[in-house]
């Protein structure tokens, strides 16, 4: 009989790999989740409460007709990124007395090098295709230098004050390259300063306000393919910089299941691991305002280097292809190589 881990196995990858690994972790972990309700495997259920009457006049000597004033409802939604993995395993790598284990030790490599970074790419652009949904604004297209990015970090700070967003628990999202403007236009705003307090030139906010996290900026681009993990693609717009107040999303993520199948005939004596997930990345509807994004065009090079990366994907390998290319070569073109796990075997199929 097969078991699953899910529940032991899902609290493992947070512990070992949301701290240090997932750049996006505290969005993952996002506030909000506390209100979720699991309705199934991929179904959820969120609480929305309205407020329909405000207060009023009152008359002495009145007798008033008390009424609810607040509607209590539930809103459904369905997870839609339902996402697996599978790899044979050799015998000599599982622990039988601690399966647990044995799941961190085997999916380690894939977690790293794989599954963080594809959370991370999936959480930004499924934030930024949120916002573009809301029509609500917030969405700017700027090259950023140091004479504009602190006017624009303004603008953020103040269209969220407008909103009565809470001024704790805000998080500016930037790339390398925009974090090194920020640097040096905060800098050059200090020297302004000493160099003539009488004609101070400053921001209104200061970067104190907020916590400050830096991303690579492959990791938050406006889209990418998910067909078969994450890939960079030519039309996604870079993603410069966002403000976010934390918990004006959800993120729901359950592992449905995650196990082995002991060796048998079929897998030439290997163990079968298998872990299938749900997961999804939403703007709750009420709080759209919580959020805005400053993107731009992405350099011609990158476009290049991102043709270059599908063109690499897309030729077969050889005898010098690692034995991961290989198989991700025959995943993406549908080719069952159950059974075989060396490279030479796998070579064969190639076609």
């Amino acid at each position: 009989m097969t078991i699953n881990y899910a529940e032991k196995y899902q609290a493992a990858v947070q512990q070992a790999f949301y701290d240090g690994h997932l750049y996006s972790a505290e969005l993952w972990n996002s506030p909000s989740n506390s209100i979720i309700k699991f309705d199934g495997a991929k179904h959820i259920k969120v609480p929305r409460l309205e407020i329909t009457s405000g207060r009023k006049d009152r008359q002495r000597r009145t007798i008033t007709t008390p009424v609810a004033n607040y509607s209590n409802d539930w809103d459904s939604y369905e997870l839609k990124n339902e996402r697996y993995w599978s790899t044979l395993v050799d015998p000599s790598d599982i622990d039988e007395t601690n399966m647990v284990v044995s799941l961190a030790n085997i999916t380690k490599q894939f977690n790293l090098d794989s599954k963080m970074p594809e959370k991370d790419r999936y959480m930004f652009s499924h934030l930024y295709s949120g916002k573009e949904a809301a029509h609500d604004g917030g969405i700017t297209t700027n090259t950023l230098d140091e004479k504009n990015i602190l006017p624009a970090f303004d603008n953020m700070m103040l269209d969220f004050d407008e909103a009565r967003i809470p001024s704790t628990n805000r998080i500016l999202y930037v790339t390398p390259k925009t974090n090194a403007i920020l640097k040096r236009a905060e800098a050059m705003n200090r020297a302004l300063t000493l160099k003539d307090p009488n004609n101070i030139q400053r921001t209104v906010y200061s970067l104190d306000d907020v916590t400050i996290r830096v991303v690579p900026s492959d990791l938050m681009q406006t889209a990418y393919d998910f067909s078969d993990g994450s890939k960079i693609i030519d039309t996604a717009k870079q993603i410069e910089m966002f403000l976010i107040y934390n918990g004006v999303q959800i993120a729901p993520e359950k592992y449905s299941f995650v196990g082995f199948d002991q060796p048998s005939a079929a897998t030439s004596g290997n163990y079968l691991y298998y872990e299938q997930s749900y997961d999804d990345v939403l703007l709750l509807n009420t709080k759209t305002k919580g959020i805005q994004f400053v993107v731009s065009d992405k350099p011609k090079k990158d476009q290049e280097q991102s043709g270059q990366e599908h063109k690499d994907q897309d030729a077969k390998p050889t005898a010098e292809s690692t034995l991961e290319e290989i198989k991700a070569y025959l995943d993406k073109n549908h080719i069952d190589y159950t059974g075989k796990t060396k490279k030479d075997e796998l070579l064969t199929l190639v076609k």
